[in-house]
Order: structure tokens, then sequence, then C-alpha cells
């Protein structure tokens, strides 16, 4: 069974791992690919802070990062934004995922993304939610078209999807 779980500072190493298995691409940033496990700790307590905007930059908004857990195993992660800003809404978007290397094309894309776009309604996030893509990425676009998308802008750069 697949479900949502909030980074917590009592992650450990399988959640570590899994980051390991999900460089940069794409327009999404993992900024903990290729971390020392040492590290680790300082960058997830860094997350949970900025989900209650603890620590922020004047450019920054909160952001809640979740792990896309089956039957316990961490799968994919995502990143959700409780608001946005105008540079946001040109470049970023609400929320942003990625799956683990060794888990794509089973559905856990999709999955994910449903999950935090009810995470979001739950949170409070009441305006349309944007995830923005990359226009060649086929998979990303699929899964948010599954998710009931629906596509409003397109440039060279990035694919806009709108969720009422």
């Amino acid at each position: 069974m697949v479900y949502l779980q909030k980074a917590a500072l009592t992650d450990g190493r399988d959640v570590y791992e899994m980051l390991q298995r999900i460089p940069p691409e794409n327009g999404f940033l993992n900024s903990c690919y290729q971390m020392a496990w040492e590290d680790f700790p300082k960058w997830l307590a860094k997350r949970v802070d900025r989900s209650q905007g603890i620590g922020l930059e004047d450019w920054q908004v909160p952001d809640t990062t979740f792990w896309l857990m089956d039957d316990g195993v961490p799968v994919a992660f995502g990143s959700l934004r409780h608001r946005l800003t105008d540079a946001l809404r040109e470049t970023g978007g609400h929320i942003g995922y990625a799956v683990d290397g060794t888990k794509q094309n089973r559905g856990y894309g999709k999955a994910l993304l449903g999950l935090m776009i009810q995470e979001a309604r739950r949170m409070g996030i009441t305006e349309e939610l944007l995830v923005t893509v990359h226009p060649d990425n086929t998979a990303s676009r699929k899964v948010a078209e599954a998710n009931g998308g629906e596509l409003r802008r397109e440039t060279a750069e990035l694919v806009y999807y709108w969720f009422v």
C-alpha cells in the first residue's frame, strides 16, 4: 500500500539511500544527491524547518517534503510549496516530485502527485495548484494529465499544468 509520510528528523538510511538514486534532472533539484551520510541529518533538519517557515531566505516560501512509501519502503519524494510568489508562478509551481530511479515506470509518480494534491487540500491550500514540467518530460506530462491537470500554457522551457 502506498502512502505519504512527512519528512521527519527521525528519517534514516532508507530515505537517504533512496535520495541517492534520484539525480537532479528535468528541473527537479534533489540537493541531497551525492551528499555524505554524515550531512544528511542537517539537510533533513533544514527540510523540516522549511515546512514551518523557519530559516527561509527572503525569496523562499514554506514547503513541506514528503516521502512516498510503499509498504514502509521509500520509493519517491516530493515537495509542496504552501503558496506561490510571482517568480514561482513562472518557474516552480506548488509541487515538485521525483521517483527513485530503480522504481520508475510502476505508477509511483501518478500516486505521489495525486496524494500530494490531496495533502495540499488537507493543509488548507485552497488556490489552484500549479505543476510545471519540462516539455520533453513525457512521463511527467502523463502523470500530470492522469491526475486531472489542465494544460494552460506551454513555452520552450516549461509546460504549466493547473489543478482545481
